[in-house]
């Protein structure tokens, strides 16, 4: 009996031992399963929207009929869509109401851009954005925080400029409205600074056929501008637009009045403050200068290194600027 049992035991003992080899062999080679909390950064990660998601319906070349048609329906499908669920008949009248003139409003606000037509739209926020009398047209739709402009060439679709209400803006810098842009469609590929240092444009481009450029609008009007371009009728006018605007706004007048005030003092007029204080008198014509323009003054410097060192002096404090997008800010 002894015998028996210890053999039994043996065996237990055994197997036991077996076993554990087996789910040691089995443990060591699994790999650690994925926990449903895992996350893969590729997955998450936030895609950014393309440019010409803009347009919805709408493509580049299409026809000013065709653009307005397009419009109409999108408005009164914001109408529907509105009013879904709601059981207020006088809230659903109005806003039909409103909807339906901004149907009407937008198809009659179509108009060739002339010379004679559009001398208050080229004081307007997009008067830098078309040129009179030369082939161009222009189409308004109105929305709930921005009024949308189409611009046509030859009556083909090119430009979409997107003025917000500055209401709905509220005080805002133009470094927020940037950097909330770019919480949609990632980082600006380039920044526009002028001869002051002030930041006035950033401009995305990506794989579609679209430029995005938002324009610092907010010493005039107290609003921003985002200009949706087809990239490649952008690069045809892009120069021919700058030439215009610049032709505009120089002339011979601002010339010769800036060189009457630049030119040198002669002996005579010299002598005439002489006689009018009853002595000798030098003038120091460098008073009230900063020392940067009496550098320039000098030739110690140049005027464009001036203005590099002014941008990048700038852009340093733009850095260092620890403002953030603005949330719940609706970008187009």
């Amino acid at each position: 009996m002894k015998k028996f049992l210890a053999s039994i035991l043996t065996a237990a003992i055994a197997f036991s031992c077996g076993a554990g080899i087996i789910l040691t062999t089995d443990t060591a080679d699994a790999k650690p399963a994925k926990t449903k909390d895992a996350k893969d950064t590729k997955d998450t990660k936030k895609k950014a929207p393309a440019l010409n998601d803009v347009l919805g319906d709408l493509k580049w070349g299409m026809s000013s009929d065709k653009t307005k048609k397009l419009l109409s329906e999108k408005i009164m499908n914001d109408f529907s869509s509105k009013i879904e669920g709601n059981t207020d008949l006088q809230y659903v009248d109005n806003l039909r109401k409103t909807h339906s003139d901004r149907v009407e409003n937008m198809q009659k606000s179509y108009q060739m851009l002339t010379r004679d037509n559009s001398a208050s739209l080229s004081v307007s926020i997009v008067g830098e954005e078309f040129i009179p009398d030369a082939g161009e047209a222009m189409l308004i739709q109105r929305e709930d925080i921005a009024s949308k402009y189409y611009f046509f060439l030859n009556d083909k679709l090119y430009k979409v400029a997107v003025v917000y209400d500055s209401a709905y803006l509220g005080p805002i810098a133009f470094d927020t409205f940037v950097a909330t842009t770019a919480q949609k469609y990632g980082p600006a590929k380039e920044e526009v600074w002028d001869d002051d240092a002030n930041f006035t444009e950033a401009i995305w481009t990506d794989k579609t056929d679209v430029k995005l450029t938002v324009k610092n609008k907010y010493t005039s009007y107290n609003t921003f501008l985002m200009v949706f371009t087809d990239d490649a009728v952008e690069k045809q006018l892009q120069s021919k637009h700058k030439e215009y605007f610049a032709a505009l706004n120089s002339g011979p007048e601002v010339s010769s009045a800036i060189d009457d005030l630049t030119a040198d003092s002669t002996d005579n007029a010299g002598s005439s403050v002489d006689a009018l204080l009853g002595k000798t008198t030098k003038v120091d014509l460098l008073a009230g200068l900063s020392q940067e323009d009496i550098d320039v003054i000098n030739g110690v410097t140049t005027k464009e290194e001036l203005e590099k060192k002014k941008k990048e002096k700038a852009k340093k404090e733009r850095k260092k600027d620890t403002r953030k997008a603005k949330q719940g800010l609706e970008i187009f």
